[in-house]
């Protein structure tokens, strides 16, 4: 079973997140902070889906 692939807004809060000095494309490009960008960024886009905006929009809270 293959991973999904993180989009780039997810790609962007999870390099925030490691708040390195690098550019986003130079962890790209290093293989070991590669798998961990995405994985975070894997994780952010699980965060991000759990969220229902329009039930935060009714207020309707639980």
């Amino acid at each position: 079973m293959t991973r999904p692939a993180p989009d780039q807004i997810a790609l962007e809060v999870a390099h925030r997140g490691l708040r390195t000095d690098l550019a986003l494309e130079q962890v790209l490009a290093d293989p070991a902070l590669r798998i961990i960008l995405e994985n975070r960024a894997r994780y952010h886009m699980q965060r991000r889906a759990r969220i229902d905006v329009k039930k935060l929009q009714a207020n309707d809270n639980d």
